[in-house]
């Protein structure tokens, strides 16, 4: 059995966040329910402010002003990064739930694999905010992993996906794997009926709670393991073999070589062209 994390794993990017990106450039966030406003509170995040990104949002529902629009996004995607910077990475997944619920399975199946698609055509780079904010864009299939995932497959192995990215718009893609949608596991929000709700059914795939994902899969011991960053270390460590994807993280990088993991590091993804940022509405 071998199991591995998806963003910046199998592919150069985030599809998950790339998704959430989407949502809300698109105005697809449900932002009319008062529900949203109290799911995206956060100890973090003052309510002064989120006030202020609400009013924002009771002005601007037309989208008679894009500028206006822009700038709209360019708040409430900086909670995002404030509980990134704050709060840590499992806080800003669990938050994300907000954006990707109260929308319909369907729709972000339709969402994730416009996306992908989009983004594997794009340059290298990044859109840049009214506040200087840069998102990044740009998503390339890692080869190498890509051909070492046909390996296992034809050698009869299990590969599984085990990603803390919504579950629907990983398993709208895998098939560039050669991969079955139910070799992914991610997070899973809770439904009803086609709806998805903004509500987090656990485990959360989040550091140990990948390792329980798997468990609740398959009790066969994980052969193989592969991840890029602190939050697929339990996965690793439960392997009997694994090997990080090394992006240049040295305290990460130290944590492997002491667990004794293989370590492959790529040359890093340089923006495409002379110019690395393009204007936001491409």
């Amino acid at each position: 059995q071998a199991v591995f994390d998806f963003d910046n794993t199998l592919i150069h990017g985030d599809l998950g966040e790339a998704c959430m990106y989407y949502i809300a450039f698109q105005g697809l966030v449900r932002a009319d329910l008062d529900e949203f406003w109290k799911e995206i509170s956060h100890p973090a995040l003052s309510q002064k402010e989120l006030d202020r990104i609400r009013a924002g949002w009771d002005r601007n529902q037309a989208y008679d002003d894009m500028q206006s629009h822009l700038e709209w996004v360019d708040d409430l995607l900086g909670l995002y990064d404030r509980l990134l910077e704050q709060a840590g990475l499992e806080d800003a997944y669990r938050w994300s739930r907000s954006l990707f619920g109260n929308l319909p399975e369907r729709e972000l199946r339709n969402i994730a694999s416009y996306v992908f698609q989009d983004e594997t055509r794009l340059p290298i780079g990044f859109e840049e905010l009214p506040s200087g904010r840069r998102i990044p864009r740009g998503i390339r299939i890692i080869p190498e992993i890509h051909e070492l995932i046909q390996s296992l497959l034809q050698s009869g192995w299990t590969v599984r996906i085990i990603t803390a990215s919504p579950e629907p718009t990983i398993q709208s893609v895998i098939h560039h794997w050669n991969l079955e949608e139910a070799a992914v596991r991610g997070m899973r929000l809770k439904r009803q009926d086609d709806l998805l709700l903004p509500y987090i059914e656990e485990p959360m795939t989040y550091g140990p709670g990948k390792v329980q994902a798997i468990r609740e899969l398959d009790s066969s011991p994980i052969d193989f393991a592969a991840g890029d960053s602190f939050t697929d270390l339990d996965m690793m460590r439960a392997a009997s073999m694994a090997l990080l994807i090394d992006r240049g993280k040295a305290d990460l990088r130290s944590v492997a070589e002491q667990e004794g993991f293989l370590v492959q590091s790529f040359a890093p993804v340089e923006p495409e062209g002379h110019d690395d940022k393009r204007p936001v509405g491409h």
